[in-house]
């Protein structure tokens, strides 16, 4: 099998410029591809940053580790879709994750249901959410994001 490698010399790059370049590259990368990154110092900082927005959804190689360059392989990991209870746990794990945020400003949010033929999660926000302006914002900001890094086979999540 041929590896589909993307090669990006952040050396070469504006450093206001790098992370930008290294998520339009993750997000272009397909499924089992893989970003190498080059780099003039240890990009363990990406590393954390990686585990916070992608999960378990990338795996994370050295190829060199210094002392004037750094290589990392970042391969995308094939995603293998759940669902039923296994969907309905994550769905309502990444709930779990914002309703915090939701409960400080007086609102909460509850799972209506899941359409897995049409990868769609409803969800009723309540209490002060329920009536918020900034409802739609915090709907797609927050809720959405959240569901889609831990359940990635959602394409949306709507309010009923």
């Amino acid at each position: 099998m041929t590896e589909n490698i993307t090669k990006l010399d952040l050396r070469e790059i504006p450093v206001s410029e790098r992370h930008p370049s290294i998520f339009d590259a993750w997000e272009d990368l397909a499924p089992e591809g893989v970003l190498q990154l080059t780099n003039d110092h240890d990009p363990k900082p990406l590393r954390y940053q990686f585990e916070g927005e992608y999960k378990d959804k990338f795996s994370w190689d050295y190829i060199k580790q210094g002392p004037t360059d750094w290589v990392v392989n970042i391969t995308k990991l094939k995603l293998v879709e759940a669902t039923g209870a296994e969907l309905r746990k994550k769905v309502e794990e990444a709930l779990d994750e914002v309703r915090p945020y939701l409960q400080a400003d007086g609102g909460n949010v509850e799972l209506v249901e899941i359409d897995e033929a049409a990868r769609v999660v409803r969800v009723q926000l309540t209490g002060a959410c329920g009536g918020c302006p900034s409802a739609a914002m915090t709907l797609k900001a927050g809720v959405e994001n959240t569901v889609r890094k831990y359940a990635p086979e959602i394409r949306s999540v709507e309010q009923v």
